[in-house]
């Protein structure tokens, strides 16, 4: 085994893959324990109820967030990793894409102030949303996906763990009972900005950011259209997923949302480590197809490693929450511990084979069939068993894309191979 590392690493191109892993893992492990470790200031400070508030409005805004994006994590990224490092054309790339997200930024605020005056819940909680997008918004315009697409994910570390660490800290000081509720979107859009800053520091090294090309409405306009299948390829995901709070508010009430809120960070862990292979890779991959075998080793080994860690950090948690008065079903983390083995089977075959092979409007076509069924399934599932039916329903979701994605895989394969 330890031969076999060896070989691996003494590769110059294998050396910096598991250089980006740690640099985007460092990266997760803050992005992901600090809110958890936060929460229970939170439940403390403002209590149980308005943290479910908080999560209620952190789902509404990530649909928003989603349009923001717009896939440019993964069209962008593609086109980066194929510009050879050519400041002119990542230039152009860069900038087309910020103008496309600064109009999604706009179209998200109207569609915010529209839906105000329809939804007695939005219109209630409107500043608390407000700010809510405004921080995503931030988050989306940040240039991570720049980085990735140049594989130099130590920026990306860099960039974002510092506003996350200031925002953490302020959020300790400044949030103290019900009424500093306000404070906690804010302090995140505040850490936010000042990753942008640094991440503007970061990226001169790559662009000419003094120099940016005219915005063509036309050239706007073919990237949006291009990027079509890959957002609603990330939108559909996104849609069941948030759902699944929203349902678990209307069916139950805001102490159930906040308990699967938990859950879900803890399961955040998990999605975020199998997240960080298939991201590192998606740009090898893109220029090199041919490491797809070593990819899914890697992928689902850690996968296998991941769940027998979620499995004995589920036998914890429960009897930790057996001397507390949380009242938290502790079959949801017993069943959150199979996410990465589903999540690793279900990048491997669809992101990182179909979305590389530039095979977005039939990933966009499994997502969308897929997404159906998770709503169908969420929301009997939630009706019937609350947050533990959500939960299962986002699971066996997973599941069935994963599926469909493997069969499709085996499809492509074939027909190129003859």
């Amino acid at each position: 085994m330890i031969d076999r590392i060896n070989n691996y690493i003494k590769y110059s191109s294998n050396k910096r893959i598991i250089e980006n892993i740690f640099s985007l893992g460092g990266l997760k492990g803050a992005t992901m324990l600090l809110p958890i470790i936060i929460i229970p200031h939170l439940i403390k400070s403002i209590g149980l109820e308005l943290v479910g508030l908080l999560a209620l409005a952190v789902s509404i805004t990530a649909y928003l967030q989603t349009l923001i994006n717009y896939g440019f994590a993964y069209t962008a990224t593609r086109e980066i990793s194929r510009n050879n490092l050519d400041k002119n054309k990542n230039t152009a790339t860069f900038y087309n894409v910020i103008y496309c997200q600064l109009i999604l930024i706009a179209l998200s605020f109207f569609i915010l102030i529209f839906l105000r005056l329809f939804i007695p819940f939005i219109n209630d909680n409107f500043l608390l949303l407000l700010l809510s997008l405004a921080h995503v918004s931030i988050v989306s315009i940040s240039p991570s996906w720049f980085f990735q697409g140049v594989e130099d994910m130590k920026k990306i570390a860099g960039g974002e763990i510092t506003g996350k660490i200031f925002s953490f800290l302020m959020i300790l000081i400044f949030v103290k009972k019900p009424n500093d509720v306000l404070l906690v979107p804010l302090l995140y859009l505040i850490g936010q900005v000042l990753s942008l800053y640094i991440y503007g520091l970061f990226i001169k090294k790559y662009i000419y950011i003094s120099n940016p090309p005219k915005f063509i409405f036309e050239t706007i306009k073919r990237r949006l259209v291009d990027g079509w299948s890959m957002f609603i390829n990330i939108l559909m995901p996104n849609f069941y997923n948030n759902y699944s709070y929203l349902a678990i508010g209307y069916f139950s009430n805001l102490s159930a949302v906040a308990a699967y809120d938990i859950v879900r960070r803890i399961m955040n862990i998990s999605e975020q480590t199998i997240g960080i292979i298939s991201k590192v890779y998606y740009p090898v991959l893109s220029s090199n197809f041919h490491r797809f075998n070593k990819f899914l080793k890697v992928i689902f080994s850690i996968a296998l490693i991941v769940f027998l860690m979620q499995i004995i950090f589920s036998f914890i948690g429960a009897m930790f929450l057996a001397n507390t008065s949380l009242n938290i079903d502790t079959r949801l983390l017993y069943i959150q511990s199979f996410a990465p083995l589903i999540l690793a089977f279900e990048l491997a075959y669809g992101i990182n084979f179909l979305g590389v092979n530039n095979q977005d409007r039939l990933l966009k076509n499994i997502t969308i069939l897929s997404s159906v069924i998770g709503f169908i399934l969420v929301s009997v599932l939630t009706f019937k068993f609350a947050a533990l039916g959500a939960l299962i329903g986002v699971l066996l979701t997973i599941l069935i894309k994963a599926i469909i994605s493997y069969k499709m895989s085996n499809k492509y394969s074939i027909m190129v191979n003859r």
